[in-house]
């Protein structure tokens, strides 16, 4: 009798003890499957520092392995309109269009509001590259299949 309690104790243990493992999302266990991180930027030159913020850090998050998309609107919208200026600078001597580039060139994307876009009189052909205007599903299938959304 002592020994059958003993032994249902050790696999009670056992099992208690795997718990924490066999309840682990997949994802935190698949090291190779990245973040999907939306970086929701609604300023432009309203709030450099926003913009210079959302550009570095989504930066620093795609070296890092996220995949990273800003999501555009408001006066945001701007930053992707190949008309605007981006020599513009906020703490420093770097221009935003040197951060925009690296975005870029780092893998960012960014998402654009349509109704947003249309306000500003943005149309595809005078996006930066990275950019994309979408439609109303497109941004809120970005956000449903965001794991994490910063705000500026």
């Amino acid at each position: 009798m002592i020994r059958n309690h003993v032994t249902a104790g050790l696999i009670f243990a056992a099992l208690i003890a795997a718990l924490p493992f066999a309840t682990t999302p997949a994802r935190a266990q698949d090291s190779k499957v990245s973040q999907k991180v939306v970086i929701h930027l609604k300023h432009y030159t309203d709030d450099l520092h926003a913009v210079n913020m959302a550009l570095k850090l989504g930066s620093a998050l795609q070296k890092k392995g996220a995949a990273v998309t800003l999501m555009l609107d408001l006066d945001g919208v701007r930053l992707a309109d190949a008309r605007q200026p981006q020599d513009l600078r906020w703490g420093g001597e770097t221009p935003i269009a040197t951060y925009y580039e690296d975005f870029v060139r780092s893998g960012g994307k960014m998402l654009v509001c349509p109704h947003c876009a249309h306000a500003a009189g943005l149309t595809d052909e005078n996006l930066r590259d990275g950019a994309r205007i979408g439609n109303e599903g497109d941004l809120a299938q970005l956000i449903l299949d965001a794991d994490k959304v910063l705000d500026y």
